[in-house]
C-alpha cells in the first residue's frame, strides 16, 4: 500500500546554520569575539559575561577587541540603532574603551553593506576602530595599537645603589617587567612572567651569596625581605597563569616594594661591599 509524501516528510539537504550568536574568548589583552549572523536584534545576543571580561581586561591596561563576522553581517536598521546606543552606554567611561578591529571576509553575506554601518557605531561610541578583510591583519593592528609601557617600570639612573653588578641586575629586572606589561597575548604574558621570576631568584641568590662571603651583618634581615619579595612576585605570577594580570599589581611590586628594598637594604649592602673591597 503506497502513500504520497507531504512537505513535512521531506528530509532537508541543507544543514542548519546557527545564527544570532556571539561568543567571547579572552587571550591576554585581547577579547576575541565571533559573531554569527544574520541577526534580528544583536544587542539581545550579547552574552552577560561581557561585563566581567571588560573589568578583567581593563585591569591589564590598554586592551583590544577583534570582532570576526561569520555567515552573515545583516542586521535590520532598528537593530543597528540599538547597537549604537548600547555601545555609547557601555563605553561611556573612556578608561574602559578598547580599540576594535572588525573582520569582514569577502564571502560574508552583507559585508560590504554592513561594514561601514558597524564602523560608524563604534566611532560614535568613541572607540578607535578599523575594518579588515582577514584576521591576521586585524591582529597585527590591534597588537600595535595596545602596546603599552609604564613610567613606574622604567629604569632610572637615580636607582643605582653603587655596586656595578647589582645595578646591572636591577636594570635587567625592570626591563623584564616592562616586557611583561607590554605582552599582548596570554602566552607572551606567561613566558615574560616566568623570565622575570627566574631572574629575580637569580639576582636575590647573588646578593645572598655576596652577603655571606662578605659576612654582611644584616644578612638575616636582608634575606627575609628577599623571601617576602619572592612570595609577592609568585602571587602575581600565579594570577598571570590564571589569565588575571593586573597592571597595578606589577607596578606596585616593582615601583614600590622592590624599589624601597633597593633604596634601603641594597644600598646598605653596596656601601658595605665597597668599603670592604
Amino acid at each position: 500500500m503506497g502513500f504520497n509524501k507531504g512537505p513535512s516528510d521531506t528530509i532537508p539537504t541543507t544543514p542548519f546554520k546557527v545564527h544570532d550568536q556571539i561568543e567571547y574568548r579572552v587571550k591576554g589583552r585581547i577579547l576575541h569575539t565571533t559573531v554569527r549572523g544574520p541577526f534580528k536584534e544583536i544587542v539581545e545576543a550579547i552574552p552577560p559575561t561581557i561585563t566581567g571580561f571588560i573589568q578583567r581586561l581593563t585591569q591589564q591596561g590598554r586592551w583590544g577587541q577583534i570582532v570576526t563576522f561569520q555567515q552573515s553581517a545583516l542586521i535590520p536598521a532598528a537593530g543597528m540603532q540599538n547597537l549604537a546606543a548600547y555601545l555609547k552606554s557601555r563605553y561611556e567611561n573612556p578608561e574602559t574603551r578598547p580599540v576594535v578591529a572588525l573582520v569582514f571576509e569577502p564571502n560574508i553575506d552583507g559585508s560590504q553593506l554592513m561594514g561601514p554601518e558597524f564602523l560608524r557605531c563604534y566611532f560614535d561610541a568613541g572607540l578607535k576602530s578599523q575594518v579588515f578583510e582577514n584576521y591576521i591583519s586585524a591582529l597585527d593592528w590591534v597588537e600595535s595599537e595596545i602596546s603599552q609601557f609604564s613610567t613606574r617600570l622604567e629604569w632610572k639612573d637615580s636607582y643605582r645603589v653603587g655596586d656595578q653588578a647589582i645595578d646591572e641586575q636591577h636594570r635587567e629586572l625592570f626591563k623584564r617587567a616592562a616586557y611583561l606589561l607590554a605582552a599582548t597575548s596570554h602566552e607572551g604574558q606567561v613566558i615574560s612572567a616566568m623570565r622575570l621570576f627566574q631572574y629575580m631568584r637569580t639576582h636575590l641568590s647573588y646578593e645572598e651569596e655576596l652577603m655571606r662571603r662578605l659576612q654582611f651583618p644584616d644578612v638575616e634581615t636582608h634575606t627575609q625581605e628577599h623571601h617576602e619579595l619572592i612570595a609577592r612576585l609568585n602571587t602575581i605570577s600565579l594570577k598571570i597563569a590564571n589569565e588575571n594580570l593586573v597592571k597595578t599589581d606589577l607596578e606596585e611590586f616593582l615601583g614600590d616594594w622592590f624599589l624601597k628594598h633597593m633604596e634601603t637594604a641594597d644600598s646598605d649592602l653596596a656601601r658595605f661591599a665597597n668599603a670592604i673591597q
